[in-house]
């Protein structure tokens, strides 16, 4: 296992939001998505917090090792 560094790339710049922990690259762009992701449901219900902390679904996002 190896942990990911999770980066959301927006027009002001990249943010990292935390990390996930999975063997490839591609397990680790899904566990983001289940840990960091939030729905148009989730946002249009008020239910989601503070945007740096989130992967929207229009924003462009991956994972690099962590150092």
């Amino acid at each position: 296992m190896k942990d990911w560094s999770v980066r959301i790339h927006r027009q002001e710049g990249s943010i990292t939001v935390g990390q996930v922990t999975e063997r490839n690259e591609a397990l680790a762009r899904c566990a983001a998505l289940a840990r960091y992701g939030v729905s148009e449901e989730e946002i249009a219900a008020g239910e989601v917090g503070a945007k740096d902390s989130a992967i929207y679904p229009d924003d462009e996002f991956g994972v690099v090792p962590a150092a």
